[in-house]
């Protein structure tokens, strides 16, 4: 069975939403560690930064730049709130 090309950034971007997943479960419990949902907010960026990366290994420019325009707006703007 062929493997898909990209299936590991893929994984990889999984994991980073699972991990955004737990933080943000982690955090609706301790309410008093605000850098949980900065770490939480940053992990879900570096996500949307993975998932340009395959568009644009896919060739697939305007929606990989879509993409990463979305990552840094999310890193700066969370960046700006916790600040």
């Amino acid at each position: 069975m062929m493997k898909h090309p990209y299936e590991q950034y893929y994984k990889l971007q999984l994991a980073t939403l699972l991990a955004a997943v737990i933080l943000a479960i982690v955090a609706l419990f301790n309410l008093g560690h605000q850098w949980i949902v900065l770490l939480m907010f940053y992990i879900l960026a570096v996500s949307l930064a993975i998932e340009a990366f395959i568009e644009l290994k896919k060739q697939q420019l305007v929606s990989s730049i879509s993409q990463l325009l979305r990552a840094v707006i999310l890193f700066i703007f969370v960046t700006i709130l916790y600040f």
